[in-house]
């Protein structure tokens, strides 16, 4: 007899898991999926069409190429004559609506004027004061087209952090479906049982009342799985509502960049660092052209002077001018020097050179705090890493032997030879340490593409985060 109640209790739960439908008593009928659009996706298009149709991206494109050319023309200024084309005409009499009597001071219909190049004035030398300035522009541009890039590599992290957590609720979703077609069947038995007075009513309203909690929970955690998709579609900018349809699985492999290669890559690497960096370099050219303004020191230029070309009724021709009569090329030497007493910068100059020293100072001790910052970074995450690897080692091992529990309490629970606590307890415990489980490695991953982000790199070495299909985590 024990035997056949074994077998009737695993012909139940057969029917109970192998059903696609959750029975649902007084809940209104659920319309979440209808009227939406569906999708097929992978983790490729996620990247390929977030990177090609996000608004932001888009404007980081425009702007690096802004970047880009302003690098351009300071380079071109500074280490070129400021070439200009320039034409001027006289007024041109081109048309008379009315002829007058005394047309002796009226237009003439011949053009006249002149188009010339203008070479300017060119700096030969100014002390390395201009080449530092130059120097300082040139760093700060080329920071804002590495953020600009940064910034491309951090969307396109967040595409592939999106679609993960997709499919990490989507595993939520099934862990928690999972548990209310336990309690579904339970409640379902107990209710049927109850009517014959097999059970007590306390039994039944103990299976209803742990039947509706699991159906809360499940709804819970679906709602949150319905709204990743939402925020993945405003990513990638697909239409509001859009329901995705996948076949990749929720994994993702242990870490193999060490502690120790993680700090020397932030070091070189990081963002912190960089932007750091990129100020204390500007500091230090400012504060030496602080100090050069200081000093009475004459500017070298040569003034390259203009070619003009002349047209007209009588003059016509090509002409060379440095100045106005005259084309002598003469290298010419001026200083332009002035020290403030009082006000701005005063006790001549030398509240300006002090600032300018103490900001190089600064920049040095910030330096020093983003290198400290990103030790704590990595710190506080291989930490974490650590204890997540004890812990996965224990749930891997703990998940079959609740699974083992519930088994033998629902057995027990049906040949009446236990209460139904033994088995609410067993349940419960086997379906939270599912969901802390997977909790668990989304947190994981979530730290690992945190890491990649502090250091300054697209994938940690020894995986990729694009290829999600051949990754896995190690036992």
């Amino acid at each position: 007899m024990t035997h056949i109640k074994v077998v009737l209790c695993i012909l139940l739960l057969s029917y109970a898991y192998g059903r696609d439908d959750i029975y649902v008593q007084e809940a209104s009928e659920d319309f979440s999926l209808r009227a939406k659009v569906t999708k097929p996706l992978s983790l490729n298009i996620v990247i390929e069409q977030g990177m090609r149709k996000s608004f932001d991206e888009n404007v980081r494109k425009n702007s690096k190429e802004i970047l880009e050319n302003n690098l351009q023309n300071k380079k071109e200024r500074f280490y070129y004559p400021n070439l200009k084309l320039t034409l001027e005409t006289s007024n041109t009499k081109i048309g008379a609506l009315k002829n007058g009597n005394d047309s002796l001071k009226g237009n003439s219909k011949d053009a006249r004027g002149s188009a010339g190049l203008e070479l300017g004035d060119y700096t030969l030398f100014n002390w390395g004061k201009d080449y530092l300035q130059y120097l300082n522009d040139e760093e700060q541009i080329k920071r804002n087209i590495d953020v600009n890039d940064e910034e491309s590599r951090k969307f396109k992290q967040t595409l592939i952090h999106s679609y993960t957590k997709l499919l990490f609720y989507k595993e939520l979703v099934k862990i928690k479906k999972e548990q209310l077609r336990n309690a579904s069947f339970i409640y379902r038995l107990n209710k049927e049982k109850v009517g014959i007075k097999k059970i007590t009513k306390h039994e039944y309203y103990q299976a209803r009342s742990e039947y509706l909690r699991s159906q809360q929970e499940y709804y819970t955690e679906k709602l949150k799985y319905e709204s990743t998709h939402e925020e993945l579609a405003q990513l990638i900018d697909d239409p509001p509502g859009t329901i995705y349809i996948t076949r990749e699985e929720f994994k993702h492999d242990q870490i193999r960049l060490s502690k120790k290669d993680a700090m020397k890559i932030g070091y070189r690497e990081s963002p912190y660092v960089k932007d750091a960096n990129s100020k204390t370099n500007v500091s230090n050219r400012s504060y030496e052209i602080a100090l050069r303004d200081n000093l009475p020191l004459p500017k070298i230029t040569m003034n390259l002077g203009t070619y003009k070309h002349q047209f007209g009724e009588t003059d016509n021709g090509t002409r060379h001018r440095t100045i106005d009569g005259d084309n002598d090329l003469e290298v010419v030497a001026t200083v332009k020097a002035s020290w403030t007493i009082f006000g701005d910068g005063g006790l001549l100059n030398r509240r300006k050179i002090a600032n300018s020293r103490l900001e190089k100072e600064n920049s040095k001790l910030t330096s020093n705090q983003a290198r400290r910052q990103v030790e704590a970074y990595v710190t506080k995450l291989y930490l974490e890493f650590s204890n997540s690897h004890d812990m996965i080692k224990i749930l891997n091992v703990r998940i079959p032997t609740l699974k083992k529990r519930v088994d033998l309490a629902l057995s027990r629970y049906l040949e009446k030879k236990a209460n139904y606590n033994d088995f609410h307890l067993a349940l419960v415990e086997l379906f939270e340490t599912q969901a802390s489980h997977m909790n668990l490695l989304w947190e994981y991953y979530s730290n690992k593409i945190l890491l990649a982000k502090i250091i300054g790199v697209e994938d940690l070495p020894g995986e990729r985060f694009d290829l999600i299909n051949n990754q896995g985590i190690k036992k």
